[in-house]
């Protein structure tokens, strides 16, 4: 074939490869299938896309708000011993100042120390189910009812039945209805 104006068939152009030779030139690649059911992993990174709900980011807020109200409470009363003292010396007549005052030390050093490891849990939970992670809603789901057990049956101080309650308040946004999407499928075991 020659270019239009040019009647010598050596001048002609090159012939157009055809799409039959450029394929069969390239090394065919085999067509990357998606899986039927995604990993976790493929799920989770799937989710990061989504936008964060309301409700997960106001639970997010809860949950931490909750955490610092009973840390803050745990520390309000060990700055206060002396007053929870004289308390348990009217409570146990019996009782010695220097006794009251050993047994009020170790119950508000265990409360403050509770507090703390369960805050500090709560809150990392609380950030990793706020990527989408559904383990860590899990965590943070037994956290939570392990603090609301002991604050409710065990140590019933004001600042830690309000911490547990918050914070129990702050979990059930992330187990709403409206956030079942955000999390991925739960793995199916085999």
């Amino acid at each position: 074939m020659t270019k239009p104006g040019n009647s010598d068939p050596d001048d002609a152009a090159e012939p157009a490869t055809t799409p039959e030779k450029a394929a069969a030139e390239k090394p065919a690649k085999p067509a990357a299938r998606k899986p039927v059911m995604p990993t976790a992993r493929e799920a989770a990174a799937e989710t990061t896309g989504k936008p964060l709900p309301g409700p997960i980011r106001w639970g997010f807020y809860l949950v931490v708000t909750g955490a610092v109200v009973g840390v803050l409470g745990a520390v309000y009363l060990l700055a206060n011993q002396d007053v929870l003292a004289e308390q348990q010396m009217r409570i146990m007549t019996d009782m010695t100042r220097t006794e009251a005052e050993q047994v009020v030390s170790n119950a508000v050093w265990t409360l403050v120390i509770i507090n703390v490891i369960f805050g500090v849990f709560q809150a990392l939970f609380a950030y990793k189910a706020r990527e989408g992670q559904r383990r860590a809603r899990l965590f943070l789901t037994i956290a939570t009812v392990l603090i609301l057990l002991f604050h409710y049956l065990l140590v019933q101080t004001l600042f830690g039945l309000i911490a547990a309650l918050v914070a129990a308040i702050g979990v059930a946004l992330y187990h709403l209805p409206v956030v079942r999407d955000f999390y991925p499928p739960r793995p199916r075991l085999k």
